[in-house]
């Protein structure tokens, strides 16, 4: 028998016990006791959800909605947004309203010349291979909102009525880094290692998103989990890698919405009050980035004109290196939990935080400051 054959068989065993070996225990930090969040001086409330997940109604996974809401329930993910391959049996027969503690929507994952988009809440499939524009159209009169969906690879950043983007997604991260490390890490490491080395914020993403947060303010930022559960290094003999827990303990999208319900889900993505977390470094939940004007609060997606006492603040669930960016550009930077800065001049805010050993973690939606 050849050497490297006695060597994988005597490795065989662990190998395919590796999904226990790897498994995720929980996110840094620990999860937020209070559920739903309040957002402090609002009537809102901080909703974590998962968006872009697939299910066996895709080709090319098999996982259920029971699976999924499990998943859901140990990330304390409030709501998910499946997004599989739009199939008529896809949009029929889609996970709708509450299972368990989690709000399922109803969306679909599509192709379009200029690139991938998802679409959500559907009540009946898109047509297929439209321009992006007519698409816009046809899922508004269902009452349905498109994103860009994997912008790595988007065309053309100028179609009217998107309402935001996937500036973060983890396929593209695992794409970019070497298939081989992949295949390796997976093997032979335990899955955070993995799941931190492909949570990746592109720059050539963040820079297209930052021009059209110039032109069409707010423009929500959405995070991709793109979770199928269906990575299976060893083939049939198993060992899957990025399964739904792995998946929905790395990377969350936060909604501000008054009520874990489909239309103030959907219309507080509109209103771009939306976040992103990179869990796998720190939990994200509690987040906090506002203008305020005396007991007035703006939160993400509102525009506000500039005055002396109008005031931006940030507030993060644990230490970090928080950047606030102007039109694209750093303006204040600071380690801590928080930063203020008063009197901002006109232009378009976002916050980045990175934790304290460099990693990107949370990427807030933006605020608009209009000269007086």
């Amino acid at each position: 028998m050849p050497a490297f054959l006695r060597l994988l068989l005597s490795l065989l065993p662990a190998l395919v016990s590796c999904s226990a070996f790897t498994t995720m225990t929980g996110p840094v930090g620990g999860f937020r006791s209070q559920r739903p969040l309040p957002v402090d001086g609002t009537k809102l409330f901080d909703w974590k959800g998962m968006v872009h997940c697939h299910s066996y109604l895709s080709h090319d996974s098999k996982g259920t909605f029971e699976e999924i809401q499990a998943a859901c329930e140990r990330a304390h993910t409030d709501f998910v947004v499946m997004t599989d391959h739009q199939t008529d049996a896809s949009v029929a027969d889609g996970r709708r309203g509450m299972l368990g503690n989690t709000l399922f929507l109803v969306g679909c994952e599509l192709r379009t010349p200029q690139g991938t988009v998802i679409a959500f809440p559907l009540t009946r499939p898109l047509r297929r291979w439209m321009h992006c524009a007519a698409m816009v159209q046809e899922a508004q009169r269902q009452g349905a909102i498109l994103l860009v969906c994997h912008a790595e690879m988007w065309q053309d950043w100028n179609v009217p009525g998107l309402v935001g983007a996937e500036i973060v997604n983890l396929h593209a991260g695992a794409m970019t880094a070497n298939p081989a490390w992949v295949l390796s890490s997976g093997l032979l490491l335990p899955s955070r290692f993995l799941m931190e080395n492909i949570a990746i914020a592109d720059p050539k993403v963040f820079a297209a998103w930052d021009e059209q947060l110039e032109l069409r303010h707010p423009f929500a930022p959405v995070g991709g989990g793109d979770a199928h559960a269906s990575i299976k290094v060893l083939g049939p003999l198993g060992g899957t890698i990025a399964d739904y827990p792995e998946v929905f303990l790395t990377i969350s999208t936060h909604v501000l919405a008054r009520s874990l319900e489909e239309a103030a889900i959907v219309e507080a993505v509109k209103l771009g009050r939306t976040y992103v977390s990179f869990d796998v470094f720190h939990e994200g939940s509690g987040f906090d980035f506002r203008a305020t004007q005396g007991a007035l609060v703006h939160l993400p997606g509102a525009t506000v004109a500039a005055a002396p006492e109008l005031t931006i603040a940030v507030r993060t669930p644990a230490m970090g290196r928080i950047q606030l960016l102007k039109d694209g550009a750093v303006v204040v930077e600071r380690t801590g939990t928080t930063l203020e800065l008063r009197a901002p001049d006109a232009g378009v805010y976002r916050v980045v935080v990175f934790t304290e050993l460099g990693a990107p973690w949370l990427f807030s939606s933006s605020i608009r400051v209009t000269t007086p």
